[in-house]
């Protein structure tokens, strides 16, 4: 199956396309394609982003960098370490919910997991992204949430609030569902089994991210 069939199999047919994927692993295009629509959406977001972390400063009454002095190609050096902890962060997410299936199974290898889970996370990864994407171009704004914190409007980006809301986005969720399909079949375990597995994964990762991010605003308020 090549690349357009499976990233459409992703979205119409997770189940048998992601049972191929666990069969016949393929991981490296999936991960470009992730690289390639996170590095745009970072580039197209980040004005408005820029925008609104100096009004932050000045709220704040701290001194801002004046961006607009800044050489273009300095974009490129966070841009590469956003990429680089992107791809990172797969490879210790796989590595995580490999460990976790094997509680559950003796079967199943690190890289068909690898595979299903990039693939799983195309409907974050790209759906999201684009549905992200045509919010902020039309809002003018880059905080978009597409979770329970969308139906709390006074909440405040930087409250822990909403930090602990940010795991129940909606693309995060489906994506978590997606990926059940493929552990059943790398694990050649149930659905229940499976579901329960990718829950767990979503759970742990979930804690860790709001953990480190709660430590760090932590940390930028002292």
């Amino acid at each position: 199956m090549n690349l357009p069939a499976r990233i459409q199999g992703v979205f119409f047919e997770p189940r048998a396309t992601l049972r191929e994927v666990a069969a016949k692993p393929v991981w490296a295009d999936v991960l470009v394609v992730t690289l390639v629509v996170l590095a745009l959406y970072t580039v197209l977001v980040m004005p408005y982003a820029s925008k609104e972390a100096l009004s932050h400063f000045q709220v704040e009454g701290r001194e801002a960098p004046d961006l607009s002095r800044m050489p273009k190609w300095l974009i490129v050096i966070p841009l590469l370490l956003g990429l680089l902890s992107a791809t990172a962060a797969v490879f210790i997410s796989s590595g995580i919910v490999f460990l976790l299936g094997r509680v559950f199974s003796r079967r199943g290898e690190f890289k068909p997991v690898l595979s299903v889970y990039l693939h799983a996370g195309l409907v974050d990864g790209l759906l999201g992204n684009a549905v992200r994407l045509g919010v902020v171009l039309t809002k003018k704004t880059a905080l978009v949430v597409t979770g329970p914190a969308l139906f709390l409007p006074d909440l405040t980006p930087r409250s822990f609030l909403f930090l602990a809301l940010s795991p129940f986005d909606f693309f995060r969720l489906w994506m978590f569902g997606v990926l059940a399909a493929g552990l059943a079949a790398v694990f050649d375990i149930d659905g229940k089994k499976a579901l329960l597995v990718s829950f767990l994964a979503w759970l742990l990762l979930s804690s860790v991210s709001v953990g480190l991010g709660g430590l760090g605003m932590a940390l930028s308020r002292r």
